[in-house]
Parts: structure tokens; C-alpha cells; sequence
């Protein structure tokens, strides 16, 4: 996981972005795709897009990455 978006605590000029790898289970098949915020990857027969992570970063603090929770939307499919 690599997380360089703004902390909730400050205003920022740049954003900063977020990069998630994920492992993908398939009919029979698994992938490991790094996912950006916001940007859709082509999975399968679809399209995943990581949606939302929390907790925001905060300055000074770090973010330990058993609290982190992701949020996905899969479109496309059969």
C-alpha cells in the first residue's frame, strides 16, 4: 500500500494518491493488480475500481495497515 494523499488535518496543493495491491480470485485463476484511487482496471470480464479508504491520513501520525478498510465497485460481468 503506498498513500501519499493529503491528511485530513491540512490543506494541500497536491492531492497525493493512493495505491492498493489486490489480489483478484477468479473462476479457477488470481491475480495481484495494484489499484489506484479513483481509476478503474479491466478484471475478468469487467472493470474494478477502488472507491474509498479509511481512515484518511492524519499529519504526524501514521496509518497502521491492519486499520485500513477499502471500498470496491466491480461493473461489467455476465
Amino acid at each position: 500500500m503506498e498513500d501519499s494523499r493529503c491528511p485530513a488535518d491540512v490543506h494541500c496543493i497536491h492531492a497525493g494518491q493512493l495505491i492498493v495491491r489486490a489480489t483478484v480470485l477468479g473462476g479457477g485463476w488470481s491475480k495481484q493488480i495494484d489499484l489506484t484511487l479513483g481509476i478503474p482496471v479491466p478484471v475478468a470480464d469487467g472493470m474494478l475500481t477502488l472507491v474509498d479508504a479509511t481512515p484518511l491520513p492524519v499529519s504526524g501520525e501514521s496509518t497502521t495497515r491492519s486499520r485500513a478498510r477499502f471500498t470496491f465497485k466491480f461493473q461489467g460481468g455476465r
